[in-house]
């Protein structure tokens, strides 16, 4: 079968190979009807770039570094999956790592994607690095942050607004009646854990409810630490009425440890998460918890990526866009099954 050129789509839309180039690449003005119409018409012809010339001939690789702290739990898959939808319909790759939190293999990983090998990168850097500004004004290429902590402001970043949901998701357990109420942290150098406490001790505060130090135990945002942070919280002369879990993982690890000493959620123990992932619709009962917009966090990235990479955005102009949360009313704080799900 005889390979597609641009020329056949150039003579089949009518236009000419250059205006063909700029459509199927993404950059340059291309009027909205005569780009759908020659996308359409590639994708008629089955039509698939030659990536390596193209990338040499425009000194690009039409390839988007990804950098994450881990691979393994739902919210970086979901996050990954917006990412990749979103390059795919620009006609781009990915090359995805992660950094297993380490800050030396981090500092490895992002010296690999600037040597060239992509247009640019997107970095989910929640670890307090002092550094982090200096790593991004020496890059070679476009660098758009995760989560980054509100300080950094020489860059583009793309965050969720964690102080809201977590004041927003404690309020609702106070409303219940609650007064005795504990948590269990993310990591101690992470911006969103940071963020999380931040708003729970706010919503405590307006409360006039106090906050025992026994009533906060140390996570690190995976299953196991829920768990352990759970049974520290409740093997307490004084006990916690309701747990706030700095996100839906730890959450899980907790309603695991409830079981293993028969209490029941929410009748002995209430329990609240963030993040709303999927696992968190299913569990019983089902958990009350705060929606993060996990993939429109990575399509967001990489559209203004994108904008820096063809120059419709200044890598060097700093970029900060917050994307709200929402609270997510279902049993586990005490709320009845028949109450309305979604987003308050």
């Amino acid at each position: 079968m005889k390979k597609v050129d641009m020329a056949q789509i150039a003579a089949r839309a009518g236009v000419s190979i250059a205006t063909v180039s700029r459509a199927l690449s993404g950059s340059g003005r291309v009027r909205a009807e005569t780009r759908r119409r020659i996308l359409a018409i590639a994708e008629e012809l089955n039509y698939r770039p030659n990536s390596i010339a193209r990338g040499l001939s425009r000194r690009r690789t039409d390839t988007l570094g990804v950098i994450l702290p881990e691979l393994v739990d739902e919210f970086f898959m979901d996050l990954v999956q917006g990412i990749e939808e979103e390059a795919y319909r620009a006609n781009r790759y990915i090359l995805l790592s992660s950094s297993h939190r380490q800050r030396d293999f981090l500092r490895t990983s992002l010296e690999f994607m600037m040597s060239g090998r992509v247009d640019g990168v997107i970095l989910m850097a929640s670890q307090r690095m002092n550094d982090i500004e200096e790593i991004v004004s020496r890059s070679r290429c476009p660098i758009v942050l995760l989560n980054a902590g509100s300080h950094v402001a020489c860059t583009a970043s793309v965050n969720v607004d964690n102080y809201q949901g977590a004041f927003a998701v404690t309020e609702h357990l106070v409303q219940h009646g609650y007064r005795k109420i504990g948590v269990i942290l993310g990591p101690d150098d992470n911006y969103d854990s940071a963020e999380r406490f931040r708003g729970f001790r706010a919503a405590l505060d307006a409360h006039g409810i106090p906050l025992p130090e026994s009533f906060v135990v140390a996570g690190d945002f995976t299953k196991t630490s829920g768990f352990y942070g759970f049974n520290r919280l409740m093997s307490q002369s004084q006990r916690p009425e309701a747990i706030f879990a700095e996100n839906d993982m730890m959450a899980l690890g907790a309603y695991e440890a409830a079981s293993r000493l028969g209490l029941r959620i929410p009748q002995d123990v209430a329990i609240v998460g963030f993040d709303d992932i999927r696992l968190s619709r299913y569990i019983r009962p089902t958990l009350t918890t705060v929606h993060v917009p996990i993939e429109e966090l990575g399509r967001r990235a990489v559209r203004y990526l994108l904008q820096m990479i063809d120059g419709e955005a200044d890598p060097h102009q700093p970029y900060r866009l917050e994307l709200t949360t929402g609270l997510i009313i279902r049993e586990s704080c005490g709320c009845s099954p028949s109450a309305p799900y979604g987003v308050v």
